[in-house]
Order: C-alpha cells, then sequence, then structure tokens
C-alpha cells in the first residue's frame, strides 16, 4: 500500500500502463514519491523526452489522476508547471472505472438473457441470434454449415459472477 488511500502501488501503476503505457508506470514511479515535480525533473530521470512527458502528463490531467501548479519564473519569464499525483481522486477513478464496467457487464447479461443463440458444428464460426439464424435459413453466415440451438449458461454464469464480484467491490 502506498499514499494512495486504499490503492496498492501495483494499481496506480495498472492506471498508468492503461493510460500511458510504460512510460506513463515511469512517470508515476517520479511522480510518486515527490510533492510536486517539473516536466524536465520528469524527463531527466525518466530519459524520456519532454514532449512525450507532457503528452503523457496532459492524458493523466484529463482523468485527474495528476494536478499542476503554474507559477512564472522571475529570471526567465516563463510559466513553470509542477506536477502532483492526485492521490485523494485515484480511488474515485478506479471507482468510476468499475461502475462503467458493471454497466457493460449488465447490458451483455441482458442481452444473452434475451436472445437466443445458435452456432455452426464448426466451433469456430461466432455465435449469432436467433434472429440472424432466421435471415440465414439456419445456416452459418460463415461457412454455410446448417445452424444448431446452443446453450448460453456458461455465458450467463460467468457474468453473474463478474457482475457480483464487481458490485461487491463497490459497495466495500
Amino acid at each position: 500500500m502506498s499514499l494512495y488511500s486504499n490503492v496498492s502501488d501495483e494499481t496506480v501503476d495498472q492506471i498508468a500502463m492503461i493510460i500511458g503505457g510504460e512510460e506513463g508506470v515511469m512517470i508515476i514511479d517520479a511522480i510518486r514519491n515527490v510533492k510536486e515535480i517539473t516536466v524536465e525533473e520528469i524527463a531527466e530521470q525518466t530519459e524520456i523526452q519532454i514532449n512525450q512527458v507532457r503528452k503523457i502528463l496532459y492524458r493523466f490531467y484529463n482523468h485527474s489522476l495528476v494536478t499542476s501548479r503554474r507559477f512564472r519564473d522571475k529570471e526567465t519569464g516563463w510559466f513553470i508547471f509542477q506536477w502532483t499525483l492526485q492521490q485523494e481522486l485515484i480511488e474515485a477513478f478506479l471507482t468510476g472505472m468499475k461502475q462503467k464496467i458493471l454497466r457493460k457487464l449488465k447490458a451483455r447479461l441482458r442481452h444473452e438473457l434475451d436472445h437466443e443463440f445458435y452456432r455452426c458444428e464448426s466451433g469456430e464460426c461466432p455465435r449469432i441470434t436467433f434472429e440472424e439464424a432466421m435471415d440465414t435459413v439456419f445456416n452459418c453466415p460463415v461457412c454455410g454449415e446448417p445452424t444448431k440451438p446452443m446453450n448460453n449458461e456458461v455465458y450467463i454464469d460467468f457474468l453473474d459472477v463478474k457482475i457480483a464480484e464487481i458490485e461487491g467491490e463497490l459497495e466495500a
């Protein structure tokens, strides 16, 4: 566990990987244990080009994972940005992602429950709904072989388990 409330460093790294790839993880590692850091300091530590560091930081910023403080350099007159992890919002980001996944899983479960599926004997062609099977006179649209009804209980059971798992995480 780290400073990020109940969110582990590994989870933060996984979020960074999804949003910014391997370079995103390196940038998060540079920001993780300091109060504030500049783009130039991040680039120096990670050996990532400054423009790429900025690009990834803006992606993190768009997801509210980092914030910046801007001030003017007295010598050059240029603005300098100090970047910081928004530790308190990482958990909110995860909750939002889980809620989005939960909505998609529930929509998929409704689809599975509301449809009858057919598949050809090959097992390699995709499943089709009853309506699609009727349109093709119960022949596979890919290989042309006859289709037969298929039991989708395995899909339904899997979705039920995943939905319960995420609902449990959201309630905790």
